[in-house]
């Protein structure tokens, strides 16, 4: 749907698997299937929470590589982070929202299925204890996604509350102070709760509160890169003198470079222009599948995208991430400069920062040496 695509991770199957156990033990084969078929629903409705938050990060112009579902809920991977404040608030609140909106649909659909009585009686509750049967079943989907919408919304980031909090932050804090803030919000309350869950046995709660303990601290450490990158250009980060290779080369000098130098991309020139590009991992691995005598022209990248020197770096960041890690060609006014790449982008702010610390210039110096005309 919308070109993204929805993966599921093979430990899914271990939590199909345990609730057809837990069903099966006192309803036999029948209990084991609805077990399994209820798993499945309640992960459906997981999958459609991240879609909400795909489509309209999509409708905001950020772009989603992928749903990964995990045993411990889902995760939507956009391309980039959101431009504004806003749009990080409207990203984040669509995934409750469609929990929300099942959960009234469902209610709905019971009221007019049941009749509004039922809802408040005993026996709305007793569903969730009965034998495996179509009422089990929609109340505990109905109650599911009442869960995961509350859940969601706790203010500890990077869940969806914590983005929530992060954004509404942002507009009197800048976007760094939110996330320092939000991130140690964020980490007390996921501390406490895998505290209390070793404490009391509860391992799914000590697993979620790990995870999210490490998410924040993972928030802090972006908003730290990204404060380093700030007055950053592209050219900033390219190294003009970088080494490059010709088509007619053989992977075996490739290899040669790749193992004496930090570079981690390599240019492919003839004469004036720039073919494409190859990595130090790609060389490594196409040496060990096809041996040192195949030209560099056989393997090499060709889908380059150029970005101009004066670029922010933060911005080719984005765009690193968006296409993969792939590198892009770096043009000033004077020529190619060169390539760059997510490395390039990390020393150059690991560089920026060792600045900043001794006193020393607010950002690095860039180079107007081209390396094609």
């Amino acid at each position: 749907m919308s070109g993204i695509a929805i993966r599921i991770h093979v430990t899914f199957l271990a939590v199909v698997a345990l609730g057809a156990a837990q069903w099966g033990v006192s309803h036999g084969a029948r209990g084991a299937v609805f077990g399994a078929v209820l798993v499945c629903c309640l992960f459906l409705c997981v999958a459609l929470h991240e879609l909400g938050h795909s489509l309209v990060a999509q409708r905001l112009g950020v772009s989603v590589r992928e749903i990964l579902l995990l045993p411990i809920g889902g995760i939507a991977r956009l391309g980039r982070e959101p431009k504004t404040a806003l749009h990080e608030l409207l990203i984040a609140v669509a995934g409750p929202a469609v929990n929300v909106l099942i959960a009234v649909v469902l209610t709905a659909f019971s009221v007019i299925w049941f009749g509004p009585a039922w809802l408040l009686s005993g026996e709305f509750a007793h569903s969730l204890i009965d034998s495996p049967s179509f009422t089990t079943l929609l109340v505990s989907v109905l109650l599911g996604n009442v869960v995961l919408a509350v859940f969601n919304m706790i203010p500890a980031l990077p869940m969806d509350g914590g983005r929530v909090f992060r954004a509404l932050l942002t507009f009197p804090l800048g976007k760094y102070r939110a996330t320092m803030v939000a991130a140690f919000v964020g980490q007390m309350l996921a501390g406490g709760a895998a505290a209390f869950g070793v404490l009391k046995g509860h391992l799914i709660l000590a697993l979620i509160g790990a995870f999210v303990f490490m998410g924040a601290a993972q928030e802090r450490a972006m908003a730290r890169l990204m404060a380093q990158l700030a007055g950053l250009k592209a050219g900033d980060a390219v190294d003009p003198r970088a080494i490059v290779l010709e088509p007619g080369d053989v992977l075996g000098l490739a290899m040669e470079y790749a193992l004496r130098t930090p570079q981690a991309q390599f240019a492919v020139v003839l004469g004036d222009r720039v073919l494409g590009a190859i990595s130090r991992d790609q060389v490594l691995r196409a040496v060990r599948r096809l041996g040192p005598y195949v030209y560099v022209a056989q393997i090499m990248e060709r889908d380059l995208e150029e970005v101009d020197a004066a670029t922010e770096l933060a911005v080719v960041r984005n765009s690193l991430i968006e296409r993969g890690g792939k590198p892009l060609l770096v043009r000033s006014p004077n020529g190619v400069v060169g390539l760059i790449g997510l490395e390039d982008v990390a020393r150059a702010a690991s560089m920026a920062d060792l600045i900043h610390q001794v006193g020393g210039a607010s950002s690095l110096r860039r180079s107007d040496d081209v390396i094609v005309p």
